[in-house]
């Protein structure tokens, strides 16, 4: 089976779940709600519908930015940046995450380090990095692995550091060493904490995507709101944020369904508690 054929099935199960869901359907209700006072508020001339365009007039602009392809461009250069630059930060966190928490001279030698520079905010790194790599694709990409670095390894590292040291003993007694004990042992035991860490990376990375474009580039859902702004299209300023919101909303809705496709046993604690109290309140109900 090809890798296209099986993304295109969990894609196709992720949607069918995601629109059986009550939630979704009470999401969906507060979004249209929300939709629907906007329009109200931008056509009643209360505010000027230039600075404030309707849900209408969006709507319209992000079919002609997509009709023409520019909409998709932008869109598919952000998505190459944002996925290059968490892929290199989320590994490099992991790893050396688990490299210090195993390792305590490497933590001592290195934890200064990394603490003064998690201090900074990332965002002030921006004009240095144009400064050092230009505005060519480097520096975007080394940006958004900046800001996705920290989020992954501080919980890579408690969660390795954190192993419960019965398990420790119970896996050397039963013969693991190195490798083993970190793949069958140390690894497994902290994955709730990389799973936690590399959720808020995704926030972090598209933080990091619209600054950098802002700053310079060519193409990019950044470099629409920017272009947008200088040429007063404040319909096309709208298009660009909200493709940014329904992307982060994507995205965080793809990992969580990939975790319950992938890893069935991560939340079922949760979801058994929640079935828990809901049969308590069908029972008092009855009661």
């Amino acid at each position: 089976m090809s890798i296209a054929l099986i993304f295109k099935g969990f894609f196709a199960h992720t949607l069918r779940e995601l629109l059986s869901r009550h939630a979704f359907r009470l999401g969906a209700l507060g979004l249209l709600s929300f939709a629907i006072l906007w329009e109200i508020v931008s056509r009643s001339g209360w505010i000027n519908p230039v600075m404030l365009p309707a849900p209408s007039v969006i709507a319209r602009s992000s079919v002609e930015l997509a009709a023409n392809g520019e909409l998709q461009q932008h869109v598919l250069n952000s998505l190459w940046r944002a996925f290059l630059g968490f892929a290199i930060g989320s590994i490099l966190g992991l790893l050396l995450g688990v490299a210090m928490a195993r390792l305590p001279r490497l933590h001592s030698l290195l934890n200064p380090l990394v603490q003064i520079f998690r201090a900074i905010p990332s965002l002030a790194f921006v004009p240095l990095a144009i400064f050092w790599f230009g505005i060519g694709e480097t520096s975007k990409v080394i940006l958004i692995a900046f800001g996705v670095f920290f989020p992954v390894w501080v919980n890579t590292y408690l969660g390795a550091r954190d192993t419960n040291p019965l398990f420790s003993r119970a896996a050397a007694s039963l013969g693991a060493r190195g490798w083993r004990m970190l793949v069958f042992l140390i690894l497994p035991a902290a994955l709730p904490f990389i799973i936690a860490g590399t959720r808020i990376a995704l926030g972090s990375a598209l933080v990091l995507l619209v600054a950098s474009e802002l700053t310079g580039a060519q193409f990019g859902v950044g470099y629409l709101i920017q272009m947008s702004q200088q040429v007063f299209r404040v319909d096309h300023m709208f298009v660009g944020l909200i493709t940014l919101g329904l992307l982060g909303f994507l995205f965080d809705y793809l990992f969580v369904c990939g975790l319950r496709k992938f890893l069935p046993w991560y939340g079922a604690e949760n979801n058994h508690a929640n079935g828990t109290r809901r049969m308590d309140g069908l029972k008092s109900g009855q009661d």
